[in-house]
């Protein structure tokens, strides 16, 4: 399982009782994806001012304990630490660097950082959490995701996002010959320099197919949810650092009506779906939107048929359902993968490690 550093209360910079001196506030907490499990052992976390969330100021060690549901974080800087816009990192080890994401190094805690807030305005800062990713692509720049800190989970990284960003990496690596590369992979990588044509449902905050854009060159994502969804999706669409002839935007999509005029219209070649088959009882029309998108096309012939990659992390039985509805739409499973997520049980604590398991379909 991963866990989140989170901000229960965002940072804020205020006069202290001394004339020179500044306190900085927040509250954090460290959670599962979902927020229904708290991280059950002891860690240390670093916290890390920066001016400019570049420039480091000021660094504080502190320490999470099993048991703990919030860790209250205060500190002092001097005036000179305190200009500017500042932004603060919250992580498991020393600096700011990008935390790893790779299928074989998985984070088993996610680093954090807020937006920017400053002393002039006496402000705390936006409502809004950062993560960064290194990829470990050569040449790809960290991935710039952020979150909301609300209650609302549809707009948090979740781990199957992870996984399957992961996994995707991989596929992309270049396969040494003679292997014969498998149907994902040919997708991925074409002959010819047509765009890869790219719908993500229920895409949160867009984290998977913005990924994918950033690491591979000539990819075209469509990223849809809900229209509350639209404004982070937005924000990171907009701040997005895409590879080269790639592009993203994004749509208000809702399973339980008609497909959007802009969609119909479209033809794509894969369709990503990460973490949405929770909800036993939104499958039926998560399926049903899939049908509609894909349409009757038969995988092989001339042009192969759109291809639907789907990332979940089982989280209860009614979950299984969502293959038999996918049967009997016709869809058949064409690949399997799967990624192993961190084991908490570290130190033999009775806890097996999670899985994200990945399907493609075709039709």
């Amino acid at each position: 399982m991963v866990f989140y550093i989170r901000f229960l209360k965002v940072p804020k910079i205020s006069p202290s009782n001394t004339t020179s001196a500044f306190t900085v506030k927040t509250t954090i907490t460290l959670t599962s994806d979902l927020g229904d499990e708290f991280l059950a052992q002891d860690v240390e976390l670093f916290a890390q001012l920066a001016r400019d969330g570049v420039t480091p100021t000021l660094a504080h060690r502190t320490k999470w304990q099993a048991g703990m549901r919030a860790l209250p974080l205060e500190f002092y800087v001097n005036r000179t630490n305190a200009a500017g816009l500042l932004r603060l990192c919250v992580s498991g080890f020393g600096g700011n660097a990008p935390d790893q994401l790779s299928a074989t190094c998985m984070p088993e805690l996610v680093s954090a950082w807020s937006g920017p807030f400053s002393l002039s305005d006496s402000r705390e800062a936006p409502r809004r959490i950062e993560r960064r990713f290194d990829l470990v692509i050569s040449g790809c720049t960290a991935l710039s995701i952020w979150e909301e800190t609300g209650e609302s989970i549809a707009r948090h990284i979740w781990d199957a996002s992870l996984g399957l960003v992961a996994q995707l990496r991989v596929l992309l690596l270049p396969q040494p010959p003679p292997a014969t590369p498998s149907p994902l992979r040919r997708l991925l990588h074409p002959s010819g320099s047509t765009p890869l044509r790219v719908l993500e449902l229920g895409a949160g905050c867009g984290i998977v197919g913005l990924a994918l854009a950033q690491m591979r060159s000539n990819t075209h994502v469509t990223l849809t949810d809900l229209p509350e969804a639209m404004e982070i999706l937005a924000l990171n669409t907009s701040a997005a650092c895409l590879a080269s002839g790639s592009q993203a935007e994004h749509l208000p999509l809702d399973w339980d009506v008609e497909l959007p005029e802009s969609v119909q219209e479209r033809r794509f070649d894969l369709v990503l779906v990460s973490d949405c088959t929770y909800n036993a009882d939104s499958l039926p029309a998560l399926v049903g939107t899939l049908g509609a998108v894909v349409g009757g096309e038969d995988v092989g012939g001339e042009e192969e048929g759109v291809m639907v990659l789907v990332a979940m992390k089982v989280r209860h039985e009614s979950e299984k359902v969502f293959f038999e509805l996918m049967a009997r739409a016709g869809f058949v499973v064409m690949e399997r993968w799967s990624v192993g997520l961190p084991d908490e049980a570290r130190g033999g604590q009775g806890r097996s490690a999670d899985v994200v398991e990945m399907y493609a379909f075709g039709r």
